[in-house]
Protein backbone atom coordinates (compact mmCIF):
# COMPACT_ATOMS: atom_id res chain seq x y z
CA UNK A 1 0.00 0.00 0.00
CA UNK A 2 2.84 2.38 0.85
CA UNK A 3 4.46 1.79 -2.55
CA UNK A 4 1.23 2.78 -4.34
CA UNK A 5 1.02 5.98 -2.29
CA UNK A 6 4.65 6.84 -3.05
CA UNK A 7 4.04 6.23 -6.75
CA UNK A 8 0.93 8.41 -6.66
CA UNK A 9 2.82 11.23 -4.96
CA UNK A 10 5.67 10.86 -7.47
CA UNK A 11 3.25 10.99 -10.41
CA UNK A 12 1.55 14.09 -9.04
CA UNK A 13 4.93 15.75 -8.50
CA UNK A 14 6.04 14.84 -12.03
CA UNK A 15 2.80 16.17 -13.50
CA UNK A 16 3.21 19.43 -11.59
CA UNK A 17 6.79 19.74 -12.77
CA UNK A 18 5.79 19.13 -16.39
CA UNK A 19 2.95 21.62 -16.10
CA UNK A 20 5.36 24.20 -14.71
CA UNK A 21 7.73 23.59 -17.62
CA UNK A 22 4.89 23.91 -20.11
CA UNK A 23 3.69 27.07 -18.40
CA UNK A 24 7.12 28.65 -18.55
CA UNK A 25 7.70 27.62 -22.15
CA UNK A 26 4.34 28.77 -23.48
CA UNK A 27 4.10 31.98 -21.51
CA UNK A 28 7.76 33.05 -21.51
CA UNK A 29 9.07 31.65 -24.80
CA UNK A 30 6.25 32.41 -27.22
CA UNK A 31 7.23 31.22 -30.72
CA UNK A 32 7.92 33.94 -33.26
CA UNK A 33 6.03 31.87 -35.83
CA UNK A 34 2.74 32.30 -33.92
CA UNK A 35 0.79 35.57 -33.93
CA UNK A 36 1.03 37.84 -30.91
CA UNK A 37 0.36 36.04 -27.63
CA UNK A 38 -1.61 38.95 -26.20
CA UNK A 39 -4.26 38.54 -28.91
CA UNK A 40 -4.88 34.98 -27.73
CA UNK A 41 -4.82 35.92 -24.06
CA UNK A 42 -7.59 38.42 -24.78
CA UNK A 43 -9.55 35.75 -26.66
CA UNK A 44 -9.15 33.39 -23.69
CA UNK A 45 -10.25 36.03 -21.21
CA UNK A 46 -13.35 36.83 -23.28
CA UNK A 47 -14.75 33.30 -22.84
CA UNK A 48 -15.80 32.66 -19.25
CA UNK A 49 -17.22 29.22 -20.06
CA UNK A 50 -13.87 28.06 -21.36
CA UNK A 51 -12.02 29.56 -18.39
CA UNK A 52 -14.05 27.24 -16.15
CA UNK A 53 -12.71 24.19 -18.02
CA UNK A 54 -9.21 25.13 -19.14
CA UNK A 55 -6.28 27.15 -17.86
CA UNK A 56 -4.69 29.89 -19.91
CA UNK A 57 -1.55 27.75 -20.24
CA UNK A 58 -3.53 24.82 -21.64
CA UNK A 59 -5.30 27.14 -24.06
CA UNK A 60 -2.09 28.80 -25.25
CA UNK A 61 -0.42 25.40 -25.62
CA UNK A 62 -3.17 24.35 -28.04
CA UNK A 63 -2.81 27.62 -29.95
CA UNK A 64 0.89 26.89 -30.47
CA UNK A 65 0.06 23.32 -31.53
CA UNK A 66 -2.39 24.66 -34.10
CA UNK A 67 0.36 26.70 -35.71
CA UNK A 68 3.33 24.40 -35.29
CA UNK A 69 1.73 20.96 -35.25
CA UNK A 70 2.56 18.29 -32.69
CA UNK A 71 2.94 14.54 -32.34
CA UNK A 72 -0.69 13.72 -33.20
CA UNK A 73 -1.04 16.26 -36.02
CA UNK A 74 2.31 16.93 -37.63
CA UNK A 75 1.03 19.57 -40.05
CA UNK A 76 0.26 22.95 -38.55
CA UNK A 77 -1.08 26.20 -39.97
CA UNK A 78 2.50 27.35 -40.51
CA UNK A 79 2.95 24.41 -42.91
CA UNK A 80 -0.31 24.92 -44.78
CA UNK A 81 0.07 28.64 -45.43
CA UNK A 82 3.32 28.41 -47.45
CA UNK A 83 1.89 25.50 -49.45
CA UNK A 84 -1.17 27.60 -50.17
CA UNK A 85 1.02 30.47 -51.39
CA UNK A 86 2.73 28.43 -54.11
CA UNK A 87 2.19 30.03 -57.54
CA UNK A 88 0.73 33.18 -55.98
CA UNK A 89 2.28 36.52 -56.90
CA UNK A 90 1.88 40.22 -56.29
CA UNK A 91 -1.34 41.57 -54.89
CA UNK A 92 -3.05 38.16 -54.86
CA UNK A 93 -0.22 36.76 -52.74
CA UNK A 94 -0.38 39.68 -50.30
CA UNK A 95 -4.16 39.40 -50.06
CA UNK A 96 -4.02 35.65 -49.50
CA UNK A 97 -1.27 36.01 -46.88
CA UNK A 98 -3.26 38.61 -44.93
CA UNK A 99 -6.48 36.62 -45.14
CA UNK A 100 -4.72 33.41 -44.16
CA UNK A 101 -3.16 35.10 -41.13
CA UNK A 102 -6.52 36.44 -39.95
CA UNK A 103 -8.26 33.12 -40.65
CA UNK A 104 -5.60 31.22 -38.71
CA UNK A 105 -6.11 33.48 -35.70
CA UNK A 106 -9.88 33.06 -35.77
CA UNK A 107 -9.74 29.28 -36.18
CA UNK A 108 -7.01 28.72 -33.59
CA UNK A 109 -8.63 30.98 -30.99
CA UNK A 110 -11.74 28.80 -31.09
CA UNK A 111 -10.17 25.38 -31.72
CA UNK A 112 -7.75 25.78 -28.79
CA UNK A 113 -10.65 25.84 -26.32
CA UNK A 114 -11.76 22.86 -24.29
CA UNK A 115 -13.60 20.25 -26.40
CA UNK A 116 -16.87 20.83 -24.56
CA UNK A 117 -16.85 24.57 -25.27
CA UNK A 118 -15.43 25.03 -28.76
CA UNK A 119 -17.35 25.33 -32.02
CA UNK A 120 -14.44 24.22 -34.22
CA UNK A 121 -13.09 20.71 -33.87
CA UNK A 122 -10.10 18.82 -35.25
CA UNK A 123 -12.06 17.16 -38.05
CA UNK A 124 -12.88 20.64 -39.37
CA UNK A 125 -9.19 21.56 -39.27
CA UNK A 126 -8.35 18.48 -41.26
CA UNK A 127 -11.08 19.18 -43.81
CA UNK A 128 -10.12 22.83 -44.23
CA UNK A 129 -6.45 21.92 -44.60
CA UNK A 130 -7.34 19.39 -47.29
CA UNK A 131 -9.53 21.90 -49.10
CA UNK A 132 -6.83 24.57 -49.10
CA UNK A 133 -4.21 22.15 -50.36
CA UNK A 134 -6.53 20.70 -53.03
CA UNK A 135 -7.12 23.96 -54.89
CA UNK A 136 -4.46 24.92 -57.37
CA UNK A 137 -5.46 28.04 -59.28
CA UNK A 138 -4.86 31.40 -57.56
CA UNK A 139 -8.50 32.48 -57.85
CA UNK A 140 -9.62 29.09 -56.48
CA UNK A 141 -7.28 29.49 -53.49
CA UNK A 142 -8.82 32.86 -52.70
CA UNK A 143 -12.30 31.38 -53.12
CA UNK A 144 -11.44 28.51 -50.75
CA UNK A 145 -10.07 30.84 -48.07
CA UNK A 146 -13.11 33.11 -48.47
CA UNK A 147 -15.55 30.22 -48.06
CA UNK A 148 -13.70 28.80 -45.06
CA UNK A 149 -13.58 32.29 -43.52
CA UNK A 150 -17.35 32.69 -44.03
CA UNK A 151 -17.97 29.26 -42.52
CA UNK A 152 -15.78 30.01 -39.48
CA UNK A 153 -17.67 33.24 -38.95
CA UNK A 154 -21.04 31.47 -39.30
CA UNK A 155 -19.95 28.71 -36.90
CA UNK A 156 -18.90 31.27 -34.30
CA UNK A 157 -22.21 33.12 -34.64
CA UNK A 158 -24.16 29.85 -34.39
CA UNK A 159 -25.54 30.21 -37.91
CA UNK A 160 -23.84 27.07 -39.25
CA UNK A 161 -23.89 23.71 -37.53
CA UNK A 162 -20.87 21.45 -37.26
CA UNK A 163 -22.72 18.82 -39.30
CA UNK A 164 -22.88 21.20 -42.25
CA UNK A 165 -19.09 21.49 -42.38
CA UNK A 166 -18.35 18.46 -44.55
CA UNK A 167 -16.69 17.33 -47.77
CA UNK A 168 -19.86 17.80 -49.82
CA UNK A 169 -20.15 21.47 -48.85
CA UNK A 170 -16.72 22.27 -50.24
CA UNK A 171 -16.91 19.97 -53.25
CA UNK A 172 -20.11 21.69 -54.38
CA UNK A 173 -19.14 25.27 -53.60
CA UNK A 174 -15.55 25.08 -54.86
CA UNK A 175 -16.02 22.53 -57.65
CA UNK A 176 -13.55 20.12 -56.09
CA UNK A 177 -13.21 16.51 -57.23
CA UNK A 178 -14.76 13.85 -54.99
CA UNK A 179 -11.33 12.50 -54.06
CA UNK A 180 -9.81 15.78 -52.92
Amino acid sequence: MLIKEVRSVALVALAALLAACASSRVLDEWPESVPEQNWFIQAYQADEANQQRQTDVEYLTWVVRFYEGWELMATGWNDITPALMVDMEGEQRRELAARSEQLGKMISAEWAKDNDVRSIDTSMLSLWGSVMLAVEEPHAKLAAVTLIDQDVDALLRGELSADEVNDQRYMQRLDLPADF
